[in-house]
């Protein structure tokens, strides 16, 4: 998915939706990720499940945006090989998913 895709998503409220797979869209490239991880952070509020397995090119500054998601209902999490060969970004992703919630069962 280009870059300029993903900043489609940039007003989108989705208040019921509660499962996220961006599964291997950020594999090889980073472009774009930022937006994404705004989006679902900002426009998610009943999240259930997020899985951002194999996402490994997501830039640093881009899981930032996480910080300010509001996931009470959260459950699920995969970071998979998401920081297998780049740690950039773990601290950053631990914390928005520290705060989530105290509905976590799986990370």
């Amino acid at each position: 998915i280009p870059a300029e895709a993903w900043k489609k998503l940039g007003d989108a409220k989705w208040p019921n939706l509660q499962e996220v797979d961006l599964y291997c869209c950020f594999l090889e490239n980073g472009a774009g990720a930022a937006e994404a991880l705004q989006a679902v952070a900002s426009a998610c509020p009943s999240l259930t499940k997020l899985n951002l397995y194999a996402c490994r090119e997501i830039p640093a500054e881009a899981w930032k945006k996480l910080g300010e998601a509001q996931w009470p209902n959260l459950q699920v999490v995969d970071f998979t090989a998401c920081f297998q060969e780049n740690g950039a970004g773990a601290a950053e992703a631990l914390q928005a998913v520290a705060s989530a919630g105290p509905s976590l069962t799986k990370l």
